[in-house]
């Protein structure tokens, strides 16, 4: 910790209640509880010690208590040093948790080592990682990170009232801005689930993700070990069903940390995780790559929030079959896109399967309008805009709002299909296997087809409105889409709350221009639930509402920068 640290974390504890902020009390105590003993030494041990402990050889190994705090050295945890032992548990302590360097859970099983014998450890096999409600998980260096291994599972379930955090220690000490992206790493997680990397391309199975899509391949999913960014691990198998866990209430803040130039950490990053595990209430905040990436398995995931993140909001591919419902997506300043789709990328055949299909209902989308390096808190990953999906990309979205918090709604493009790298997207949409119904794009570039010259006379905004316009957009099942520019845009009235361009709620009235309805809230929802039973009917349009303000008290970012 540093010297300030009592100081600024009450200032900062101060400053996040004047403005709505959600954070915890990072107030220490100044009582040292250690007290030596058969736990002591290095390690900091004692009958009072409260923080997080395991047995490594026959020996207890523990971080060291002092003011409140917990520290914990490589000796303890490290990306050399992973714990392995049966479970480890973060207890809620008057201050924060604090690593050295890396906190990684389990141990990584490569190709070589599988070839030698080593088994894969399956669901619940491996180390479990416990954190309790309220903790604070604080990393001094930039290229420290979490990463959860296959077979390993993370537990942390907070509440509304007592989130759980990982941070960088300048936030900690009231140093970090929304202009301090990457000051660690992030929060990863390696499953056994389906990726289209393990995939020599001769398959020719249904795309939707199922073992037999695999059946024809050279590389057996049981032998999956794709590599993951960051430092060596591997994810991948054929359970798209495992569980990796639980992870309720967790806001991750100030990650992403660049390792090299297109090998970045994201606040979370989800490789092969399975739909077995529960991702709800999360949020990215003012991280320097994505903010939620998912590379293929199944997961699924409701009431995620991205607020100033440098690059993709929310971003897939790699085979990834998983459903969203209620995501809430603000470009403070520069931010790339709200969402960006996949399906395999890096000069491979976009037809390989199991192909990406994301199935999102109620997002809010709200892009800043700010260009690549175009400003203040630009970034260099791209302009700021909506929904790009491409690469052999599926998608279904509903019930979701598109559009910008600049003066008069000006945008990038605010949906964007791409057929640049193959056909297979837009192949979709005219398939009718793409879907899109019940959704609000208010912009003023509101649509964007780029890509393919075969694809002729394809019209985006026909395919939402139903399609039958030409041979090249056939009639499909989408209805109740509305697109609104020029002089149809209203004067900021489709998205209330917040403060200055940190509104997030669904107004309760949406009209046009001249105060004509442009979507009636209570008539034009599409029943998400008759789609799939993981998602539940909604009642308004986008990720939140007033009468339905779930980032109340927890989240960060949203009625002020914190730091600034």
């Amino acid at each position: 910790m540093k010297k300030l640290f009592a100081l600024t974390a009450m200032s900062s504890a101060l400053l996040l209640a004047a403005c709505g902020g959600g954070d915890i009390n990072l107030n220490p105590t100044t009582v040292d509880n250690s007290t030596g003993g058969s736990n002591g030494g290095n390690n900091g041990g004692g009958t009072n010690n409260p923080c997080a402990s395991y047995v490594k050889n026959g020996s207890t190994v523990q971080g060291t208590y002092s003011s409140g705090n917990c520290s914990y050295s490589s000796s303890f945890v490290s990306a050399n040093n992973p714990i392995t032992a049966d479970q480890v548990t973060f207890a809620a302590i008057p201050g924060v948790h604090e690593f050295d360097g890396s906190l990684f859970i389990g141990e990584d099983v490569d190709g070589q080592a599988a070839a030698s014998g080593t088994p894969v450890l399956q669901e619940g096999q491996g180390t479990k990682l416990n954190i309790e409600a309220g903790v604070t998980m604080v990393f001094k260096n930039e290229n420290s990170y979490v990463r959860i291994t296959r077979g390993s599972q993370i537990f942390a379930n907070g509440t509304a009232t007592a989130p759980i955090i990982f941070t960088a220690d300048e936030d900690i000490d009231g140093f970090a801005t929304e202009d301090d992206r990457g000051l660690w790493g992030g929060l990863q997680i390696n499953g056994n689930g389906m990726t289209n990397k393990c995939h020599d391309g001769t398959a020719t199975g249904s795309g939707t993700g199922s073992v037999s899509d695999f059946s024809a391949t050279s590389n057996n999913p049981h032998n999956c070990h794709q590599e993951a960014e960051g430092q060596p691990a591997t994810y991948g198998g054929n359970n798209n069903a495992e569980s990796s866990g639980v992870m309720k209430y967790v806001v991750v803040k100030h990650a992403g940390f660049e390792v090299v130039d297109g090998n970045e950490l994201n606040a979370f990053t989800f490789n092969g995780v399975g739909s077995g595990t529960t991702l709800s209430y999360l949020q990215a905040y003012t991280s320097k790559d994505d903010g939620f990436e998912f590379f293929g398995g199944a997961a699924n995931a409701d009431h995620l929030v991205a607020v100033n993140v440098g690059d993709d909001s929310i971003d897939y591919s790699e085979g990834y079959n998983g459903m969203i419902q209620y995501a809430v997506v603000v470009h403070t300043s520069g931010s790339n896109r709200c969402i960006e789709g996949d399906n395999t990328g890096e000069g491979r055949g976009d037809g390989i399967t199991p192909t990406t299909n994301l199935i999102i209902s109620n997002m809010t989308c709200i892009t800043s309008n700010i260009d690549q390096n175009g400003g203040i808190n630009a970034t260099s990953k791209g302009d700021s805009e909506g929904p790009l999906f491409r690469e052999g990309a599926f998608f279904q979205m509903y019930n979701s709002i598109v559009t910008s918090n600049a003066v008069d709604m000006a945008s990038n493009e605010c949906v964007e299909l791409d057929d640049t790298e193959g056909p297979q997207t837009i192949d979709a949409a005219q398939a009718k296997v793409s879907k899109a119904s019940s959704n609000l794009i208010a912009c003023s570039e509101p649509l964007k087809v780029s890509g393919d010259a075969t694809k002729g006379s394809f019209d985006l905004a026909n395919w939402l409105n139903g399609g039958g316009v030409n041979a090249d957009t056939p009639a499909n099942d989408n209805v109740k889409n509305v697109v609104l520019t020029g002089t149809d845009i209203p004067a900021q009235s489709l998205i209330v709350g917040g403060v200055g361009t940190r509104g997030y709620k669904t107004a309760a009235t949406i009209t046009k221009a001249d105060g004509t309805p442009a979507f009636n809230q209570a008539a034009d929802l599409t029943d998400v639930s008759a789609v799939n039973s993981y998602f539940k009917k909604p009642s308004y349009l986008g990720g939140a509402s007033a009468s339905d303000d779930w980032l109340a008290g927890w989240t960060v970012g949203l009625s002020a920068p914190l730091n600034p």
